[in-house]
C-alpha cells in the first residue's frame, strides 16, 4: 500500500464504517487503511471482498454484517469491537439508501429512508457515543448529500429531508461532543458514480465546474482528512465535495 506524506497518522486507531462494501465505503476503507488504520467494513451486503481488497493493498480489515436500522445489533457490534481491539476511534456513517421519489410519495418509501439513513446513522452514533466520551476522544464523520442545500432535484422529498437533518446531528454532535474531545463533521457528495447513481439520469459533466462527474475516491480523501489530525481543531463542518454544482443551487 503506498503511503502519502501524512501516511501514518491513524496508527494503531480502530475505524467503523458502515456501508463498506463498495462505493464511497469501500473507498474510504482503503484511505483509511493506507492511514494506518484497521477498519471495519460494515455492511448488509457482503463487504467481505471489500476487506480482502483493502487486506491485499498492505492494510488491516475485517468485514461484518450489520443492518443499522437494529438499534441492538449496532450496539453490540460496536461492544465487540472494543472489547477485541480495546478501543473504537473512528465512526464513518456512510450507509445510506437513495430511491427515486417526488414531493409526495408514497408512506412506505418514506419511512424506509428515514430508517436507514437518519434513524440508522442515529443508531450507529448511539453505540459509539459513550465508549468515545469514556476515552475522551474520537471522530464521527456523517455522509449527507448536496441534496441538503439544493432541496433536492431527481431524488425525493425524504431524502432530501434525511440528509438535511444529517447536517443538524453533526452540528448537535459537534457542540456535544467536543467537551469530551469528540469531533463531528460530514461530507457532502454530489454526483458520485457509484452503483447507488445507476437509478438516475446523470447531467451533462459540461454542466458541472470540474467538467466530470466524481468518483468515489473523490469522497475517500475528505473523509480520510476529516479523521485525521490536520483537522484537528474542526467540528461542526460540512464539506461540499461535488466538483462545484452546488454553485448553481
Amino acid at each position: 500500500m503506498k503511503d502519502s506524506m501524512q501516511s501514518r497518522a491513524l496508527e494503531g486507531q480502530v475505524a467503523l464504517i458502515t456501508g463498506g462494501a463498495r462505493g464511497i465505503g469501500a473507498a474510504a476503507a482503503h484511505s483509511l487503511a493506507a492511514a494506518g488504520a484497521h477498519v471495519v467494513l460494515a455492511d448488509v451486503l457482503d463487504s467481505g471482498p471489500a476487506a480482502v481488497a483493502v487486506q491485499a493493498a498492505g492494510g488491516k480489515a475485517e468485514a461484518c454484517v450489520l443492518d443499522i436500522r437494529e438499534r441492538e445489533a449496532c450496539a453490540e457490534l460496536a461492544a465487540d469491537l472494543r472489547s477485541r481491539h480495546g478501543r473504537l476511534d473512528i465512526l464513518v456513517c456512510n450507509a445510506g439508501v437513495c430511491p427515486r421519489g417526488q414531493v409526495v410519495g408514497d408512506w412506505e418509501q418514506w419511512q424506509w429512508v428515514m430508517d436507514v439513513n437518519l434513524t440508522g446513522t442515529q443508531n450507529c452514533v448511539a453505540a459509539v457515543w459513550d465508549g468515545m466520551v469514556e476515552q475522551h476522544s474520537g471522530v464521527i464523520v456523517l455522509l449527507s448529500s448536496m441534496a441538503y442545500y439544493q432541496g433536492g432535484v431527481m431524488v425525493g422529498s425524504e431524502y432530501t429531508a434525511s440528509k438535511a437533518a444529517i447536517v443538524g446531528l453533526t452540528r448537535h454532535l459537534a457542540r456535544n461532543g467536543g467537551p469530551h474531545g469528540i469531533r463531528c463533521n460530514a461530507v457532502a457528495p454530489g454526483m458520485i458514480v457509484t452503483d447507488m447513481l445507476e437509478d438516475f439520469d446523470t447531467p451533462d459533466p459540461q454542466t458541472i465546474p470540474l467538467r466530470r462527474l466524481g468518483k468515489a475516491e473523490d469522497c475517500a480523501g475528505p473523509i480520510r482528512f476529516l479523521c485525521g489530525p490536520e483537522s484537528g481543531y474542526m467540528t461542526g463542518t460540512v464539506l461540499n465535495v461535488t466538483g462545484g454544482m452546488i454553485l448553481s443551487a
